[in-house]
């Protein structure tokens, strides 16, 4: 006898709202998890303001407090800062920065267009970027000393005064902060009194480098290589029990021939 098909599933607004209110941890406090694991079952949590990634972190591990996660950020570097989705600044779980990385290089960028003569050519933009991952591979550097490294590795044209900014003007080469950090170039050191720092990624993870998705080699086009990347993390979830992350088999993201539309 066949089996008869299983129907749609039956979804409402409250059961919808219930289960990712549990899946984020904000029904109740869990046990058991560290900052890492939180920020991870989020996709990273957005910290433009780091108290409130703080205090949105702490509020969902029972008897945190944004002490530990600043312990995890700063001391165990079990969470990075850097430039997440939308190019603003998020913690992520830094075991998953290569798979961050990977897919956010992927997308188109997310820095607004220059006018001529202040963007940086393709060709410019990457000899910045290389730059900039050579000047932090040892340091944490603020702002202006970053600027003097740049402009030794790559010349004062990558420095230039040309970049409006709140009134002012910024160096060139800030425009590309964001997209360094997608390249796994860049990533947030800790403040130096009242100076943010930066530094090299390799320095939170060693070995690290962005990722490429299970069976797509880097040329395949984003919208086939980006679902892959977000589907290769491990299930079931470490955070939230009874969560299941949803695996897809690479050949579902990457065909055999490249679309045409």
């Amino acid at each position: 006898m066949t089996a008869k098909p299983a129907g749609p599933a039956v979804l409402t607004w409250s059961g919808v709202t219930a289960r990712r209110m549990a899946r984020h941890a904000l029904t109740e406090p869990a046990d058991g998890l560290s900052p890492a694991d939180v920020a991870g079952v989020l996709c990273g949590v957005h910290a433009q303001v780091l108290s409130a990634a703080e205090l949105s972190i702490g509020r969902r591990i029972a008897g945190a407090t944004r002490a530990d996660v600043r312990r995890a950020l700063w001391q165990e570097r079990s969470l990075v800062k850097s430039f997440g989705p939308r190019g603003t600044i998020h913690l992520l779980p830094a075991a998953d920065l290569p798979m961050w990385t990977g897919a956010l290089s992927a997308l188109p960028s997310s820095v607004p267009t220059h006018p001529e003569g202040v963007r940086f050519p393709p060709g410019q933009a990457d000899e910045v970027i290389a730059a900039i991952g050579a000047a932090l591979a040892d340091a944490e550097l603020t702002v202006d000393e970053l600027t003097e490294a740049i402009a030794d590795h790559a010349g004062s044209w990558a420095v230039e005064q040309t970049m409006e900014a709140f009134g002012g003007k910024w160096p060139r080469w800030r425009q590309l902060t964001s997209t360094a950090a997608h390249r796994g170039m860049l990533c947030f050191g800790p403040d130096r009194g009242r100076k943010v720092t930066y530094t090299n990624p390799h320095r939170w993870l060693p070995g690290f480098r962005p990722g490429t998705p299970p069976g797509c080699s880097p040329g395949w086009p984003t919208r086939w290589r980006v679902p892959s990347l977000m589907a290769s993390r491990p299930g079931p979830s470490r955070a939230i029990p009874g969560h299941r992350c949803v695996r897809m088999p690479a050949s579902a993201c990457c065909p055999t021939s490249t679309p045409t539309s």
